[in-house]
């Protein structure tokens, strides 16, 4: 699950909560279903959520207040956050891949700063070299 799928959730709760209306289990199921679909299609797309979150909300018949103007004020904040556990999420899930699967990357290898600009630039006059001895 990434931070956006916990966060629309989270929202049309809040939304829901500050306007006295109850919710009942159909209404959750609806949420997460349309928030763990909702989460998928928003990555690539910036201060998307603002929007899915309306439609979530609307589907589950939260009509949008002025509280939705307090999600829209803090949601760039929020999204720092989201982008964190998505990133650490993915570069965790990497990890446990590599090593189920046992697939590496052999030409890339743990360098210090330093070192691998060094690498970079021998390889790319290595690549030159190369391309110049073949034109001869």
């Amino acid at each position: 699950m990434d931070g956006t799928a916990i966060y629309f959730p989270t929202v049309v709760v809040f939304l829901a909560a500050t306007q006295g209306m109850p919710l009942n289990a159909g209404d959750y199921a609806l949420i997460v279903l349309l928030a763990t679909l909702s989460s998928i299609a928003t990555t690539p797309i910036p201060s998307s959520s603002l929007v899915l979150t309306l439609i979530i909300a609307e589907s589950v018949g939260i009509p949008i207040t002025g509280m939705y103007a307090v999600v829209v004020a803090i949601d760039w904040f929020i999204d720092r956050f989201r982008t964190m556990i998505n990133v650490s999420g993915d570069l965790m899930t990497s990890k446990v891949m590599a090593k189920l699967t046992g697939i590496t990357d052999d030409h890339v290898t743990d360098f210090a700063p330093e070192e691998s600009a060094q690498h970079v630039m021998s390889e790319a006059g290595a690549g030159q070299h190369r391309r110049s001895k073949e034109m001869v």
